[in-house]
């Protein structure tokens, strides 16, 4: 059966899965529950899948993707400081 269907996701697979996730979030300023956070999160499970079972092997991928690495931040209130996007 093909390897993309058998993938079992444990502790440190999903560490390599959130680490880069939460990389590409702070880089954008985005929260934790923003919907385009899902959708980033299913793309890397994805690029996983296919292969990317590395830090810097998923860190390229992410980085090859076209959508996630297009995605822009959001507008941010000028009020906003950087701790305050990283806190939430």
């Amino acid at each position: 059966m093909n390897a993309f269907f058998t993938t079992v996701f444990g502790t440190l697979e999903l560490g390599i899965v959130d680490e880069v996730l939460t990389e590409w979030r702070h880089e954008r300023l985005l929260h934790l529950h923003d919907p385009d956070v899902e959708l980033a999160a299913a793309i890397l499970i994805h690029l996983f899948r296919e292969g990317h079972r590395t830090t810097p092997s998923l860190r390229d991928a992410a980085s090859r993707h076209k959508w996630l690495s297009e995605h822009t931040f959001r507008d941010i209130p000028p009020y906003a400081s950087m701790a305050d996007m990283l806190a939430s």
